[in-house]
C-alpha cells in the first residue's frame, strides 16, 4: 500500500505504544470484559511496555500512513500445539483510518510465503473482527484453517499462511 510504513518501535517509543494500547484496550473492553482500573487506565503498565520493547525489538511496529500515525501491530512468538509460531497478536487501526486497506497491507508485509504458518486470534465475542478476517483472509492471499481443539477458549483461532 502506497504511503504505509511499518516502523519497529523502540524503547523511546514506549509512551506512544502505551497510549495506543490504552485506546486498543478501551475499544476491546466491549467484548473482552476488561475493566478500567482505579487510576483510569487499563491493565497495561508503561514500565512493562518499555521493558518489552527493549527485550523484544520485533514485538511492536508503529503504523504510519502518509506521515500520520495510524495504529500498531504486535507480533508474539507462542507455543501452539507443540510448535513455536509467530502470532499476529494485536492489530489496531485508529478509527479514522479504517477501511483503507491498512490491515491487509500489514498482513501482506508480515505474513510472507517464506514465513510459514502464523497464529491469528480474535476474541470470540468480537464478531466484527472475526467477520473481517473470515471475509478478507483469502483476498489477502492467505490460506486459512481453524485448528482443532480451540472451541472452548475465549478466542477464535486461525492458522494462516501466505500462498
Amino acid at each position: 500500500m502506497d504511503g504505509l510504513t511499518l516502523v519497529r518501535a523502540t524503547a523511546q517509543d514506549a509512551d506512544v505504544v502505551f497510549r495506543l494500547m490504552q485506546l486498543y484496550y478501551f475499544e476491546a473492553s466491549a467484548w473482552s470484559g476488561e475493566e478500567i482500573l482505579a487510576d483510569g487506565l487499563y491493565d497495561c503498565a508503561l514500565a512493562d511496555v518499555r521493558a518489552r520493547l527493549q527485550e523484544e525489538p520485533e514485538w511492536t511496529r508503529l503504523l504510519w500512513l502518509d506521515g500520520q500515525l495510524c495504529g500498531f501491530v504486535q507480533v508474539d512468538e507462542v507455543e501452539f500445539q507443540g510448535r513455536r509460531l509467530p502470532e499476529l497478536a494485536d492489530l489496531f487501526i485508529l478509527p479514522r483510518h479504517r477501511g483503507k486497506g491498512i490491515a491487509s497491507a500489514v498482513v501482506a508485509e508480515l505474513v510472507r510465503p517464506t514465513a510459514g504458518e502464523w497464529l491469528l486470534a480474535t476474541f470470540r465475542k468480537d464478531h466484527v473482527a472475526h467477520a473481517f478476517w473470515e471475509r478478507n483472509l483469502a483476498r489477502m492471499g492467505m490460506a486459512c484453517s481453524v485448528p482443532a481443539g480451540s472451541e472452548g477458549t475465549d478466542f477464535r483461532l486461525f492458522l494462516i499462511r501466505a500462498i
